[in-house]
């Protein structure tokens, strides 16, 4: 069953127009970016921000941007099936609670993972032609960056994708997604302050994880949260989190009434 409903699923993807808008847009912003540094640059020949370094650079310090994207992303993968009733209509003709979650979840996943691929190899790819190349460095540096925040991505998709199925309504779904994942850190952060048990929980949460990492452009390497530790701390905290709201999601969802 779940076979077929991921081929379903793929099908149904890859012939939706957003599916490719959502990658043709955001290609088409990080090129013009490109082109645009690029004509300053024939322009003025003393301007110092034509390079890849620079380009790239902006790119592996958004990876806050891109964890907010997956919840555009998560949304517009699942659709609106409560609205238009699909949901009901694919419980009552068999397909399982769990084939349903964790199907989407995958479908989700692997669009997020294909959209970043090409959009940030068109980036890369533009930069490397528009632009004075500063080294191979630079694209090292933003695949050891996308390396270490892969799986607070992940949990970014899996946390969005148990508040869209748990909320009929998907305004109210994003207001949850975005509350779980940039307001308790933020108010982790604020109440640290006070009490440890905060201050420790807002250290392993995936947004300040992503916003206190540091890179530091003289030795073109990252700076970890935890200086005396490596990145699979980075791993153990996004995997953790990941299947807590998992099974949260899926387990709450198995007992929810289907409208």
């Amino acid at each position: 069953m779940m076979k077929q409903y991921m081929k379903s699923e793929f099908y149904r993807i890859f012939h939706k127009s957003s599916t490719y808008v959502f990658i043709g847009v955001s290609s088409l912003l990080l090129l013009s970016s490109n082109v645009v540094l690029a004509v300053v640059k024939h322009m003025d020949k003393s301007f110092p921000y034509a390079t890849t370094r620079y380009s790239i650079g902006n790119l592996y310090s958004s990876f806050a941007a891109i964890y907010l994207l997956c919840i555009m992303i998560a949304s517009m993968i699942f659709g609106n099936e409560y609205g238009n009733h699909t949901m009901k209509n694919s419980i009552s003709y068999g397909i399982s609670r769990g084939t349903l979650y964790f199907g989407k979840l995958m479908a989700e996943i692997v669009y997020a993972v294909i959209a970043f691929v090409i959009i940030s190899g068109i980036h890369i790819g533009s930069a490397c032609l528009l632009l004075e190349n500063s080294g191979q460095v630079n694209i090292n540096l933003f695949l050891k960056t996308a390396a270490l925040f892969f799986p607070l991505l992940i949990f970014a998709i899996c946390a969005s994708n148990c508040f869209i199925f748990l909320l009929d309504n998907i305004g109210s779904a994003i207001a949850a997604i975005t509350g779980l994942l940039v307001a308790l850190p933020l108010i982790s952060n604020l109440l640290g302050m006070w009490f440890e048990f905060f201050r420790k929980l807002s250290q392993i949460l995936p947004w300040n994880l992503i916003n206190n990492t540091q890179i530091d452009f003289n030795k073109m390497d990252i700076i970890l949260q935890w200086h005396e530790k490596t990145g699979y701390y980075y791993w153990l905290a996004g995997i953790i989190q990941s299947v807590l709201v998992i099974l949260a999601g899926y387990l709450i969802f198995s007992k929810k009434e289907i409208k």
